[in-house]
């Protein structure tokens, strides 16, 4: 059959019997529009012409395109072309599908945004107050807040920084991170981490080591017990 006629069977098929939006009808269209444009200008005028190479051919023409289509376009317009040679399949109007092992097409990954320093600084003052400024009883604040103030100097994950014992920070500046893998690295620590840190250590771990059990954990919960990676969330997302 011959492409443009196989074309317009299917998009008449997809509006009644799929009952597709105006929207997504058009969608469609222009995709196998272009599809049919770009087969003829292969020089293949007919349904059965189309092989798996052909289709492969023609989608990564389009994800190659300047400017590269978005993702979502580029599944799209996959998502066209696989279904119309279904249709012609199940029509009998073939005896192949050649998107059978068509693959769809990865995701872009977005990189993370970073925070900017000054909203760094805002989340580090509202976690909890400096050392000179805390309280006596205010033991959370001063562990909320060497905990962020530890994240930010040294740029550890989560997961690595509620790992920490006591005696990874017993090498002056400097911290000993376990990672993935338990692969160990130093980092260093600037000079208000160190001070917030010191503050929990000398008044605070000593208060909540009490209420638990002993460990050799650096940051503890209000129990006593070792700071959860979940708990080191919920710190951040309350500052």
């Amino acid at each position: 059959m011959r492409i443009e006629r196989a074309v317009d069977g299917y998009l008449r098929h997809v509006a009644v019997e799929r009952g597709l939006s105006e929207h997504t009808s058009a969608a469609y269209r222009r995709d196998l529009d272009g599809y049919a444009r770009w087969l003829e200008a292969q020089g293949i005028a007919d349904t059965d012409a189309v092989t798996a190479d052909v289709v492969s051919a023609f989608i990564a023409d389009r994800a190659s395109a300047a400017p590269p289509p978005a993702a979502s376009s580029l599944a799209r317009l996959q998502s066209a072309v696989r279904s119309f040679h279904r249709y012609l399949v199940r029509e009998g109007v073939s005896d192949d599908d050649p998107t059978g092992r068509l693959r769809p097409p990865k995701a872009a990954r977005r990189l993370p945004k970073a925070l900017t320093i000054a909203q760094v600084e805002a989340l580090i003052e509202a976690s909890g107050p400096a050392a000179s400024d805390a309280l006596p009883g205010d033991l959370v604040g001063l562990r909320d807040r060497a905990l962020l103030e530890l994240l930010y100097a040294t740029g550890a994950r989560i997961s690595e920084i509620v790992q920490l014992d006591v005696d990874d920070l017993a090498h002056g500046d400097v911290l000993r991170v376990r990672g993935k893998g338990d692969k160990e690295r130093i980092v260093p620590v600037g000079s208000y981490a160190r001070e917030a840190v010191d503050a929990y250590l000398t008044r605070v771990r000593p208060e909540l080591s009490r209420r638990g059990s002993a460990t050799p954990r650096l940051f503890l919960g209000v129990r006593g017990a070792p700071l959860s990676r979940q708990s080191a969330w919920l710190v951040i997302g309350q500052a």
